[in-house]
């Protein structure tokens, strides 16, 4: 029988402040362990916690990035339960008032993904196995670092949308400068929830739930050994347990970790030691002010106002720094398409090339731009335009004085160009004779020869045209 996949997520992202979320413990990627860890994150008897305001903010921005309802009013909750990298034993998070809800986004396919809340919450630690030894350490460090967790509405049917929609909300929060989603580094972790249900049935199947996912790929091949796993249980005539699973990347398979906990089952009640959170219409208003343009509504400008392609679009947007620097070019010069072709062309095949980023480079978008009008504008050839760019990355400086200073002007003027035309077409009187008789791409060779005979500062159109007419 074939099954449609019914899925779920649940996104835990870790926000960019300087410190944990309930003391002042430096939230940092790295080092060694069990070295950012104080009394109070580690939950030790008599600590109080000290909700971070930073985090709050950032909790907020998440929201309007992602079109959900931000709450003026939210509270804390205690979440109890006991894992040996949660040394208190129970997590503050938020229940029943969480600070954001009702949003969505739309993948690539048009489907809307509707996003049920968004709520505050700290990090547990992490366990480091060692195979060899058979035995588990407790790291700390991660204790008490400020996470958002996105849940998702079961809206997803195919592995696509979970990829597209995870590609979309780690772009958005990375605009928005909520988290960094460098998900190698468990910044962003994804939960799956996946069950099945017939073709033609409206009613959910059991589901299961694969842990911390840290990669689009990962989440690709977890998700498509699940669905595979709990078909050959149905078609069998059994039953899919409702459990957590975890991923085994070397395996390519999932293992079943515990059966999976209800609400009720962690005893949620009131934080007593941290008051209801409430923010005003007027702070939202300046918190939401400080977010900038998102990638969403960039592609619908390039696209639309601009007739950039969905591909070359899709590239700008992939990095903000590119996409600012990008905006900031076309405020000099409006020709859109062609400094589009610079940047996602040559500027990029440097930056690839070199390891660096938009960030590094020693030139500005007004240089950019300068260097894209002068090629338009016929100051200087196109292949010129390349040159002086890698001058540009190299050693910085302006793109005119670097014109100058090496030649790169054209000159305009065709009379001195007619003499080197006449001299090679009498050097090449068989490839002229073999053009004529119906073989094309002689042409191109024929306007390599002049070209190089010219030197850099010949015009190529003002060549091609006084070319051909003495061909013909």
């Amino acid at each position: 029988m074939r099954y449609q996949p019914v899925i779920g997520l649940e996104i835990h992202c870790e926000l960019l402040t300087d410190s944990k979320v309930f003391c002042g413990c430096q939230n940092e990627f790295g080092g060694s362990e069990n070295t950012r860890v104080c009394p109070r994150c580690s939950g030790m008897p008599g600590t109080l916690p000290v909700l971070n305001q930073g985090a709050v903010r950032l909790a907020a921005k998440a929201g309007f990035a992602t079109d959900c309802t931000v709450n003026n009013y939210s509270a804390f909750d205690r979440k109890n339960y006991f894992y040996p990298d949660l040394p208190k034993a129970y997590q503050i998070t938020q229940f029943e008032y969480p600070i954001c809800s009702n949003g969505h986004i739309t993948v690539s396919d048009g489907t809307d993904i509707r996003i049920n809340r968004i709520h505050i919450e700290e990090d547990a630690g992490k366990l480091v196995h060692d195979d060899y030894e058979g035995i588990s350490l407790a790291d700390y460090n991660r204790c008490g670092v400020p996470l958002i967790e996105i849940v998702t509405e079961p809206d997803f049917r195919s592995v696509e949308q979970v990829q597209d929609f995870v590609e979309k909300i780690a772009l958005r929060l990375k605009y928005a400068g909520v988290c960094d989603a460098k998900m190698e580094q468990g910044s962003l972790r994804v939960d799956v929830n996946i069950s099945l249900m017939p073709y033609g049935s409206n009613e959910f199947g059991t589901r299961a739930e694969l842990k911390n996912l840290n990669s689009v790929k990962s989440i690709e091949r977890a998700i498509n050994y699940e669905i595979q796993r709990q078909s050959d249980i149905l078609d069998k005539g059994g039953k899919v347990i409702q459990e957590t699973r975890r991923y085994n990347e070397n395996h390519d398979d999932t293992k079943a970790l515990r059966s999976k906990e209800e609400a009720h089952d962690y005893r949620y009640f009131p934080e007593p030691d941290i008051p209801p959170v409430y923010i005003t219409d007027a702070e939202l208003a300046e918190i939401k002010a400080e977010i900038p343009e998102l990638p969403n509504s960039r592609y619908k400008r390039y696209t639309k106002d601009y007739n950039l392609t969905p591909d070359e679009a899709e590239l700008i947007i992939s990095s903000k720094e590119f996409s600012d620097f990008y905006d900031a070019a076309i405020k000099s010069y409006n020709n859109y398409k062609q400094i589009s072709n610079m940047m996602l062309v040559e500027v990029n095949h440097l930056l690839n090339d070199s390891g660096l980023t938009i960030s590094d480079v020693r030139f500005t978008p007004d240089d950019i731009a300068e260097l894209v009008k002068l090629s338009e504008e016929s100051v200087i050839s196109k292949k010129s335009a390349k040159d002086i760019l890698a001058i540009m990355f190299k050693d910085g400086g302006k793109p005119e004085e670097i014109a100058k200073t090496h030649g790169f002007i054209m000159d305009n003027d065709a009379s001195g160009l007619e003499e080197i035309i006449d001299k090679v077409l009498s050097e090449n009187a068989d490839s002229v004779e073999r053009y004529k008789a119906g073989n094309q791409k002689l042409f191109g060779f024929l306007m390599g020869q002049v070209l190089k005979e010219a030197g850099k500062s010949a015009n190529p159109k003002i060549v091609k045209d006084i070319l051909t007419k003495k061909i013909s």
